[in-house]
């Protein structure tokens, strides 16, 4: 199957070179800067949702963020073995539906 979709063998480790690096700068994008500036992914946002800190129900801090990020990639696989915690629990981000939240920030 490869070879018909990739002529050569080259052609795949320029094809993953160029498209590994543009989707994980969409990914940034959406898990980083859209939880900063809209206060969710877009996933999140249309199922109206948002991130907020864990403790005190604000916006979240772009190293919190980040950290969510690059903690997702690093769990997402072993996710069942925390016993209910989600990637953002860890990282002091909760997810809730924005009618739920007492007080927006």
């Amino acid at each position: 199957m490869s070879q018909r979709v990739f002529h050569a063998f080259d052609g795949v480790a320029e094809f993953l070179g160029a498209f590994v690096p543009c989707v994980l700068a969409v990914s940034f994008a959406n898990h980083v800067l859209g939880t900063l500036l809209l206060r969710g992914s877009f996933a999140k946002l249309l199922f109206g949702m948002r991130v907020v800190r864990w403790k005190d129900g604000r916006r979240p801090r772009l190293w919190q963020t980040v950290a969510r990020w690059l903690f997702g990639f690093v769990v997402i696989g072993l996710q069942y073995l925390l016993e209910g915690a989600s990637v953002g629990q860890a990282c002091g981000l909760r997810t809730v539906r924005r009618r739920d939240q007492r007080h927006p920030a």
